[in-house]
């Protein structure tokens, strides 16, 4: 699946665009059981192991750089804070439950 890059509203915007109106979209709940690259989410509601190659994961929930200006000075900031073992996390699945988005943590 296809990393969605951008901040929140705008990844979240264009999950909306590529889908459209779709009532077999769902949001379950799952805990991370192995960290990123090769994540595993243990889903709640189901008895089903999400595996990396089952899910995007949104940018801002993986340890990715920004350029900001700060004071009218460009810099580069690095954001370390990647999902990790425990994390509780909101997956959007959709497509009949073959795709899904980690789209949050909880």
């Amino acid at each position: 699946m296809q990393l969605i890059e951008g901040g929140g509203v705008s990844k979240l915007r264009d999950v909306i665009r590529q889908l459209g109106y779709n009532k077999d979209v769902d949001i379950e709940v799952g805990t991370v059981t192995a960290p990123l690259p090769d994540i595993n989410v243990q889903l709640d509601d189901v008895n089903f192991v999400l595996e990396a190659e089952d899910c995007a994961v949104c940018e801002h929930l993986r340890a990715h750089e920004r350029e900001v200006s700060i004071n009218g000075k460009d810099t580069t900031i690095t954001f370390k804070d990647a999902l990790k073992v425990g994390d509780r996390v909101a997956v959007v699945m959709f497509s009949a439950g073959q795709r899904y988005l980690i789209l949050d943590r909880i």
